[in-house]
């Protein structure tokens, strides 16, 4: 009689045998045929028919909602998850508790947990329980619960009564009917996870393995030849990822969310837990604009760290800037990707440019959106080459890279020169990268991808729609309230659009008000050379060169040098003009050194050393031309029609009458000697009549008022030197 089972077992195993060998031959001919399918062109792993996958954050410990919040959670994820042509996946992480105790779930939360994760609501979708740090207390019931267990090899699963060493009858059948529902695991292994009184053994069989209790032993061998029995230690059972896998379950190990998405093969990207799922977003905006330099990522690290221990689970970093300082920039991208994603969501809104190195702030975060045209990498302000960018690559590659898991090539070649990206595809899955020939010679499955077209060579400049394409950008939007809608932040949100100051600031350092306050200055400065004294003219040319300098120093553009350089060429100037007049040394240096100042004041390099730097040189140049051309085109029309205008008559020196410029002009040096009288104010320049006509005359520091007789005592160059007559005795 003992016998007839074994003979019927080994009979079985033949047929079963025989089936799997017909059943491996149709599995071969499908393969065969769904390659010829796919290389064909009919269809390709990982495209609209893949299946869809979802990730929700299961916080430890399980207590208060925090089961209703979860199911919540779950239920907006159910249409997109059945919206596919295969089976949906949904992964629960567990997430150890923020303040590193253990334990401490609540019974009751955790078995209502783990009945709706059996709720024919999810029937259709596979779920699957990620512990990367394991689970204790009854947290264990609703990993249970789910279809297949994902585990970091030395995570630790058990035991389930951790915080309540009192098992009650309750407490064994809830976990028993749990283990009967999914399978899991054996029910045997879960009430020994639950109960230390119960001992679980492992069984082998002619039949195969079984796992029971210690006191079942006896009536499977009734039923069954027992070949071995082995206790499953320790006790109370606890399981580390490793043993859970050899005993088969586990379905995989994994520590990141990288490894797990490689393990389900589903894209890394929508494993991404949204944080607004656990009680909704709370935004805080971050605005990293103009040069990059010391100071402004200072500030934005302050900013953001500051949020975040207000609360923000979503930071909104709006990146306006083409760079200019790569060291800076990978500081506050390694900050960025430090950012845990189940708990902060980072996102770059890039609404024009993020030029240079400004591109590797935007890719270190979590998500990128950019508008339509806005730009990506490229060259920008900072010339990066030799050994800096030997280090930037190193940086990046063992910062952020290994921060993010992703593959490096890419971000640095937006950034780098001379760095060389290819598209490749993994055989298998059909997942696409982008790997430089260095980080695909460096992986250790580099012969399951196969190489593809060129992407670029670095540094490559990319457009929204572009980025977008290669899989860098997530939302492509035309606007701010794009990225709202984006990202459903609606309500009472801290999240806003820049303010006026910001706008303001904007505006002042744009270059088309930039040059517009170059011309207003310059406007004013040559009224004020016509215009007796201290009037108007100064005091306009004094608030708009105050106004573009404060605005390009706020822009990170502008300093103490620029302005120095700028009084330093105005002194220069009025020297030449009022006090050395002679072969035009100071006038020409002081026009160098008015050149020089507001050029560097609008840009942040000294040299250009790319062709961008180069752009913005020819950009800087061509606004200062243009400011002075149109200072001479207002200072003819000024001339013209502001002295006849009927408030503004006194700002300019009345012109000469027609009558008076009809004579010819004598030799200024016959002048010395002869007496006039002013017909303007001298201060110390001016006008004066001398031997009936007008002649421009210079007083030597005394102000002057007209109708004053003046001797001319001495002529300069081009300038007539006048000294008041103050008696009968100067006058002989």
């Amino acid at each position: 009689m003992r016998h007839r089972p074994a003979v019927f077992s080994s009979h079985t195993r033949a047929s079963r045998c025989g089936r799997a060998c017909v059943s491996l031959s149709l599995a071969r001919l499908m393969l065969t045929a769904a390659a010829v399918f796919v290389s064909a062109g009919f269809g390709s792993a990982g495209e609209a028919g893949a299946a869809e996958a979802a990730a929700v954050a299961v916080r430890l410990p399980i207590t208060g909602t925090r089961d209703t919040q979860v199911e919540a959670a779950i239920l907006r994820q159910l249409d997109r998850l059945k919206g596919g042509t295969e089976r949906g996946v949904l992964v629960l992480r567990f997430d150890p508790p923020e303040d590193g105790s253990s334990g401490g779930s609540d019974f009751g939360r955790s078995l209502e947990l783990a009945r709706f994760l059996g709720d024919d609501r999810l029937a259709g979708i596979k779920t699957v329980a990620f512990l990367p740090a394991g689970a204790t207390g009854h947290a264990v019931l609703a990993a249970l619960a789910c279809e297949e267990i994902v585990m970091a090899a030395d995570a630790v699963l058990g035991p389930a009564n951790a915080d309540e060493p009192a098992v009650d009858e309750a407490m064994r059948a809830a976990y028993l009917q749990i283990a009967n529902r999914r399978r899991t695991v054996p029910p045997a292994v879960a009430l020994a996870l639950l109960d230390p009184a119960a001992t679980v053994v492992r069984v082998s069989t002619d039949e195969g393995e079984q796992f029971v209790t210690a006191k079942d032993v006896e009536p499977l061998r009734q039923k069954s030849a027992v070949l071995d029995v082995e206790e499953i230690t320790p006790v109370p059972l606890s399981l580390t990822g490793r043993r859970a896998r050899e005993l088969g379950f586990v379905r995989g190990l994994a520590r990141t969310p990288a490894e797990l998405a490689r393990s389900l093969e589903v894209d890394e990207r929508l494993l991404a837990i949204d944080p607004a799922l656990d009680g909704g977003w709370k935004a805080a905006q971050i605005v990293l604009a103009g040069p990059i330099s010391a100071d402004s990522v200072a500030r934005a690290r302050q900013q953001i760290e500051r949020a975040v221990a207000d609360g923000a689970n979503f930071l909104c970093l709006r990146v306006d800037s083409a760079g200019g300082s790569p060291e800076q920039s990978l500081v506050l991208a390694n900050r960025l990707a430090a950012f845990d994603p189940t708990r902060v969501r980072t996102v770059a809104y890039v609404p024009r440019q993020a030029r240079g190195d400004a591109a590797l702030v935007a890719l270190a975060c979590d998500e990128l959106v950019m508008h339509p045209d806005a730009v990506l990498g490229g060259e920008g302000d900072a010339a990066i080459g030799g050994r800096q960018a030997t280090a930037v690559v190193a940086s990046w590659r063992e910062g952020v890279a290994k921060t993010r898991e992703r593959s490096w090539s890419l971000p640095v070649a937006l950034v780098v020169p001379g760095i060389e990206v290819e598209q490749a595809t993994q055989q298998k899955t059909g997942r696409v990268e982008y790997f430089s020939d260095e980080e695909l010679a460096a992986r250790d499955d580099r012969d399951a991808w196969k190489v593809g077209a060129k992407v670029g060579t670095g540094p490559i400049e990319l457009t929204g729609r572009s980025a977008e394409s290669l899989g860098l950008v997530t939302h492509v939007v035309d606007g701010f309230a794009g990225l709202v809608q984006a990202y459903g932040l609606t309500g009472d949100i801290a999240l806003s659009e820049p303010g006026w100051a910001d706008r303001l600031l904007d505006a002042l350092a744009s270059p088309g008000l930039a040059w517009l306050l170059l011309l207003i200055g310059g406007v004013g400065l040559y009224i004020e050379l016509h215009t007796p004294g201290f009037g108007l003219g100064g005091f306009v040319s004094m608030v708009a060169f105050i106004i573009y300098f404060w605005s390009q120093y706020l822009h990170g553009t502008a300093g103490w040098l620029e302005v120095m350089l700028f009084l330093a060429g105005l002194f220069c100037l009025a020297a030449e003009i009022f006090v050395l007049p002679g072969f035009g040394v100071l006038g020409l240096g002081g026009g160098v050194l008015l050149v020089a100042s507001l050029v560097l004041a609008s840009q942040s390099f000294v040299l250009p050393a790319n062709a961008y730097q180069i752009r913005q040189l020819q950009w800087s140049l061509l606004g200062i031309l243009g400011a002075a051309v149109g200072v001479s085109m207002m200072g003819v029309l000024l001339r013209r029609w502001l002295p006849s205008a009927p408030v503004l008559r006194n700002v300019l020196l009345v012109p000469p009458a027609a009558q008076d410029d009809a004579f010819e002009e004598a030799k200024l040096e016959e002048l010395i000697g002869l007496e006039g009288t002013t017909t303007t104010r001298l201060a110390p320049a001016g006008k004066a009549r001398i031997a009936g006509r007008l002649h421009e005359v210079t007083s030597d520091g005394v102000l002057l008022e007209p109708g004053l007789p003046v001797r001319v005592v001495e002529v300069r160059g081009s300038r007539v030197l006048v000294k008041p007559l103050l008696g009968s005795s100067d006058s002989a």
